[in-house]
């Protein structure tokens, strides 16, 4: 049945034509004028008939068509409004970096990220200022969001930053509301931990997590999340406190490189003490 339809829709119109020219000689060979009206209401309502039967059989060729139309149409507007999304949401981040920028406290070097690197659970990003621009090893950089790390290399024109979501990585933190201060980790995922703080003290789920005055590497009161939940720690007296980072690490696209270095001196002190505890631990072994 399907073939037979077919068959008739492509070749409507031969049948069509086929059928006018037998009755256009059926006329020319009968000279009666009543005979002729006669022919020509049967001709227009088979025409009709046959117009109204078949009109709702499809034509392939042109579904296909209209069908590759649409779907060049369809790509077409896909790529504008994931454009216009794009295009927005760069301008949101530029204006919060201009609104940042103005009420910082701190001198900042704005930057471009052009390059994402992860390696064995440490991640990194490059960004387009280097040396030339002022950026030195040891700065911090964020977003306007909040921490995003600290640069640890550079060239004249480029810098790498070592993201907080990072396996090494110990950020002195505070707690906006009860100002209780803590170390930030990071275990895997995409989240932080806020570790020692007591289960005496109650921290509520949405409280701001900020860097501490206490932190060498890191600019004070620096937005570093908030909290998403709060669980006991077991065998311990301290709460297990799962931070959402205020910085999409890997999503920014833009950062600011903060114009402070680190004393130099507190961290060689540190580093040498630390240096002596691991050559004692070695030396208990």
């Amino acid at each position: 049945m399907h073939k037979l339809l077919r068959i008739i829709n492509d070749f409507k119109n031969y049948f069509v034509f086929v059928a006018l020219v037998i009755i256009s000689l059926s006329l020319i060979s009968t000279t009666s004028s009543s005979a002729i009206g006669g022919f020509r209401t049967v001709v227009i309502t088979v025409i009709g008939y046959l117009q109204e039967t078949f009109f709702w059989i499809p034509n392939p060729g042109s579904l296909m068509s209209e069908n590759k139309v649409l779907t060049e149409l369809n790509l077409q507007l896909s790529t504008e409004v994931a454009t216009m999304r794009q295009a927005q949401q760069e301008n949101e981040e530029l204006r919060a970096m201009l609104a940042l920028k103005d009420k910082s406290e701190y001198s900042v070097i704005a930057a471009d990220v052009v390059q994402k690197s992860s390696v064995q659970m440490r991640n990194y990003v490059i960004i387009n200022k280097g040396t030339n621009d002022k950026v030195k090893v040891g700065m911090t950089a964020r977003s306007s969001a909040g921490l995003l790390g600290n640069i640890i290399g550079t060239s004249n024109t480029y810098s790498i930053i070592e993201l907080i979501n990072n396996r090494n990585i110990r950020i002195p933190a505070r707690l906006v509301n009860s100002q209780n201060e803590g170390l930030v980790v990071w275990e895997g995922g995409e989240n932080l931990l806020l570790k020692n703080i007591s289960k005496a003290y109650e921290v509520k789920k949405g409280e701001m997590v900020i860097t501490s005055m206490f932190s060498i590497k890191y600019p004070h009161n620096i937005p570093i999340g908030t909290v998403e939940k709060v669980e006991d720690e077991p065998g311990t007296h301290f709460s297990r406190i799962t931070i959402k980072p205020a910085s999409k690490f890997f999503n920014s696209k833009n950062v600011f490189v903060i114009n402070v270095e680190p004393d130099r001196q507190i961290q060689s002190l540190i580093s040498e003490i630390e240096d002596k505890i691991k050559f004692l631990d070695k030396k208990s072994k």
